[in-house]
């Protein structure tokens, strides 16, 4: 095959798998489990697959050139297979890890080994974004025809999580700040209709996240409105914040409008203050928190038994769930004998892979950090660099409560992120100057202009 025709269709696979990766929700029947592991998920086999028999056959070239950022990823997916070749469940830990490589392989390593142009990078960027506007549709359709409800937000996050309502605002935030940064900076989204339109979209993105309840995400979007304002200047800053004043008069209108027509005690009962002051309170009457406490302190226990290597990826959830049927003096609470992980990026990694998978990961998430350092002391900081710390800053933030590592609908953008930081940061070519045209080599040089 033509390798510029290969290259062709692989990448409109890859836009196709863009736009899936969203819309990765039971539509079908909750017992499939749809996305939970490598065959449901076959868009991204297929595409993966492709990039593999490219570069086998030789219709794609293997990259010649690699980065710090190559050689840290490489470091901490050996450690991540030496962790799963140690494994007590050699099974899960090999599924975990596979299903880690077939994330990476779709959101980093497609966009290197194809070279992506710019153009191509916005036409990714716009399929991802379909993919996430048509989830929003979804979650306000069934929000208008059944009112508020949380298990609205569990069902989006199956198959990945049994009880996990942050899993939907997660995978919006990102959509939140890119039409942030179109109001605040891109010459396209100025004009009228058409600031029109993207003002309406961050609306109706902030309204799907009001409806979730999710105190993370309501943390994680007032940071993310304190880096734009401190690094944009008032002029732009002021046009933002009235877009944000207006969104959120509509929104409380409409929460007003909803709470009659589908009546929900518990949100009536639940004031928004009330809930964000539950962020830092751990005591039994708070089950989430409690929880994700105990959990955390599991991590500890289990580290201090391997900690090199860790258990095995993936293994975390079944040896806390045998752990909790064998003390029964263990507080049970509403998700805990659910199957799921530390709750925290940082102590998975710790527990699964030990202090080795630790430090490899802290490496992988640091790298990025580090090149926008530079950047820190500029006002205004350019918007390419603003955007990218923010999204930086987000997915650390989350990470303390959450492990989104094995998340396709949060994890292929965290890579397709980083590929683009490194295309944005690649060394532009040398353009030679231009020759004067003879008429101004003429003007130049004459006696009057000398």
């Amino acid at each position: 095959m033509n390798p510029a025709r290969y290259r062709e269709i692989l990448l409109s696979l890859f836009y196709i798998t863009l736009v899936s990766i969203p819309l990765s929700v039971e539509w079908f029947s909750p017992n499939w489990h749809v996305g939970l592991t490598l065959v449901s998920e076959p868009l991204m086999v297929v595409t993966a697959g492709g990039l593999a028999l490219g570069l086998l056959v030789g219709w794609l070239r293997w990259p010649t050139r690699y980065n710090r950022l190559d050689l840290l990823l490489g470091m901490h997916f050996a450690v991540l297979l030496l962790a799963t070749l140690l494994s007590d469940n050699k099974l899960v830990s090999t599924k975990y890890y596979l299903s880690l490589v077939l994330y990476l392989l779709t959101g980093y390593a497609l966009p290197k080994v194809l070279e992506l142009t710019g153009r191509e990078w916005r036409r990714a960027g716009a399929s991802l974004a379909l993919g996430t506007f048509l989830l929003v549709g979804y979650v306000v359709i069934r929000h208008l025809q059944t009112g508020f409800s949380f298990s609205i937000s569990y069902s989006i996050a199956q198959p990945f999580s049994a009880n996990g309502h942050t899993n939907l605002t997660v995978q919006l935030e990102p959509l939140i700040l890119a039409l942030n940064l179109l109001l605040l900076g891109c010459g396209w989204a100025q004009a009228g209709l058409r600031r029109l339109l993207v003002a309406a979209g961050l609306t109706v993105v902030l309204l799907v996240v009001a409806f979730s309840f999710s105190r993370a995400s309501f943390c994680s979007l007032l940071l993310q409105a304190g880096l734009l304002l401190a690094y944009t200047r008032w002029a732009a800053s002021r046009r933002l914040l009235l877009v944000w004043a207006s969104a959120g008069l509509l929104i409380a209108g409409v929460w007003q409008i909803m709470t009659h027509i589908h009546d929900n005690a518990s949100l009536h009962n639940t004031p928004l203050l009330q809930e964000m002051s539950t962020v830092q309170d751990f005591s039994p009457a708070n089950d989430s928190n409690a929880e994700r406490l105990n959990r955390w302190k599991f991590c500890l226990q289990l580290f201090h038994e391997t900690p090199v290597l860790g258990i095995g990826p993936g293994t975390f959830p079944d040896r806390y769930l045998d752990y909790v049927r064998h003390t029964p003096s263990h507080p049970i609470y509403l998700d805990t004998q659910q199957r799921m992980n530390a709750h925290n990026l940082y102590l998975d990694w710790l527990v699964e892979a030990g202090a080795l998978g630790l430090l490899s990961g802290l490496l992988v998430l640091g790298y990025p950090l580090v090149q926008l350092l530079p950047h820190l002391r500029r006002r205004p900081m350019p918007l390419l660099q603003l955007g990218l710390l923010a999204y930086f800053a987000f997915f650390l933030l989350h990470s303390l409560a959450q492990d989104f590592w094995q998340e396709p609908r949060v994890i292929v953008l965290f890579w397709l992120v980083l590929s683009w930081q490194r295309y944005c940061a690649r060394p532009q070519p040398y353009a030679a100057p231009q020759p004067l045209p003879a008429q101004a080599l003429a003007e130049s040089s004459s006696p009057l202009l000398n």
